[in-house]
């Protein structure tokens, strides 16, 4: 095969990447930092979200990099007629993170787009390569998300189609606790932040137990993820604090760079053990099984990885009872994947059903005690 017959499958083998950024000076740090991976190529460059629009269609590219704030159209405009219309995977790379911008972004996934992610900037010429880094190894992951038409309000469902859903057995759900479930733990990455609102938005306010998060996201993002998911539910919604008591009705979010391990009693934050991630689902569903054992609900969701999987094999061991989203409705089956295949998950639900059965879960072990 001749040099340039190689040249050209090269090129046609790249990653090819549109960048959406009302500043020029952004739209070159964003193109420098992803061509500096061989496998991407920056197809095209738009200056607000009406270009982005316009390029999208022309171009076809595999991941869209969007900016939140931009002239003529912004950010969450763009998103829905892209998602809309020609569905592409969409990062959303902001660099401001003011309550405004950061509430924008979440909308911003509820109309579509994948992840957000900070963009790469300070003196600190290690910090900024471990920034940049980051941002190349986000784009790549989300170029292999499967997209779907996102209109009029229907929820995108991502799946990953790289391997077949393993199997699960198949067992009895009628009423699996023993007793009133006393703590419900969910765990998610990549695609989490719209499968968490969709769960907590179909569960009651007097929800007779509290429910802990552990939600991979970006540095910054928490706060505005804990405002936005308050006002999709009934439930009060917060960074957990340490020192404070569980209660019912209550949804706790880990914070950033904390492990969040409750007790019976109170909710705990350490900086160890030092995982990566951290916080990590993990740790925190160990926690709830040695302290709640058969009184408790574990949830893994969307994300990469396998962060998850140990938590949910440790509420199952300990008589509790584990629930894992099914491929077709995650933006990465990951780390549901990964719990199934470790034997750690008692039943794979679509997304929309996770919340009802939940629900329904609990006042089922209530109602089982009430009667003995």
């Amino acid at each position: 095969m001749s040099r340039a017959m190689v040249s050209k499958q090269e090129q046609a083998d790249k990653l090819r990447v549109l960048v959406v950024d009302d500043s020029p000076v952004a739209r070159a740090v964003l193109r420098s930092i992803l061509e500096q991976d061989p496998r991407i190529e920056v197809v095209g460059l738009a200056r607000n979200g009406l270009e982005a629009v316009q390029l999208t269609g022309e171009l076809h590219p595999d991941v869209i990099t969007m900016d939140v704030r931009m002239p003529k159209m912004n950010g969450y405009e763009a998103t829905q007629q892209i998602m809309a219309y020609h569905p592409t995977p969409i990062l959303i790379v902001t660099a401001s993170l003011a309550k405004q911008d950061v509430d924008f972004s979440f909308r911003m996934l509820e109309a579509g787009a994948l992840d957000i992610f900070e963009k790469p900037a300070g003196d600190d010429p290690a910090a900024l390569r471990s920034r940049a880094q980051a941002l190349v190894e986000r784009v790549r992951l989300l170029a292999r998300v499967r997209t779907i038409t996102h209109l009029r309000g229907r929820r995108r469902q991502g799946q990953d189609q790289a391997q077949p859903q393993p199997s699960v057995p198949v067992r009895p759900a009628a009423v699996p606790l023993q007793a009133p479930a006393k703590v419900i733990v969910i765990g998610a990455s990549t695609g989490g932040p719209r499968a968490l609102q969709q769960i907590l938005r179909t569960l009651p306010a007097d929800l007779p137990c509290p429910i802990l998060v552990v939600q991979h996201i970006a540095a910054g993002f928490i706060r505005g993820l804990v405002d936005w998911l308050a006002s999709e539910t009934a439930l009060r919604v917060a960074i957990a604090r340490a020192g404070e008591g569980l209660e019912p009705g209550r949804v706790y979010i880990a914070p950033e760079g904390c492990q969040l391990l409750p007790s019976r009693t109170a909710i705990h934050l350490s900086d160890t053990p030092q995982t990566n991630p951290l916080p990590s689902v993990d740790v925190t569903m160990q926690a709830v099984a040695r302290h709640f054992g058969p009184r408790s609900i574990g949830v893994l969701l969307t994300g990469m990885g396998h962060d998850g999987a140990q938590g949910m094999r440790a509420i199952l061991d300990a008589g509790g009872y584990t629930i894992a989203q099914d491929q077709a409705t995650c933006t990465i089956f990951g780390m549901p994947r990964a719990a199934i295949e470790l034997g750690a998950v008692r039943q794979v639900l679509p997304l929309p059903e996770i919340g009802n059965a939940l629900a329904e879960m609990v006042q089922a072990s209530l109602s089982s005690v009430h009667h003995v």
